[in-house]
């Protein structure tokens, strides 16, 4: 099977977002890029951005702004959020 690259906007249109926003998901939230030497053009494997994207998809909760690591059957006091 063949792996599927997308340009940026293809990508950006995939996931919903402004290509300026997916610029910044490669910077600060290490979306994954192909990026070849001498050229400025962008690639992203379908694959990797769905990984991506379903990773960052997984629910956290946060007790008292702090990050919960075992979620599963607890009981939780105060405030509990869920963040995407």
């Amino acid at each position: 099977m063949k792996t599927q690259h997308m340009t940026t906007k293809e990508t950006a249109e995939y996931i919903g977002v402004h290509p300026d926003t997916l610029r910044k998901y490669v910077h600060q939230e290490h979306l994954p890029v192909l990026r070849f030497p001498g050229r400025r053009k962008w690639m992203f494997r379908k694959d990797l951005v769905d990984q991506w994207v379903e990773k960052r998809s997984e629910p956290q909760v946060y007790i008292n702004d702090q990050l919960e690591k075992e979620t599963e059957n607890q009981e939780y006091g105060q405030i509990r959020v869920l963040q995407p």
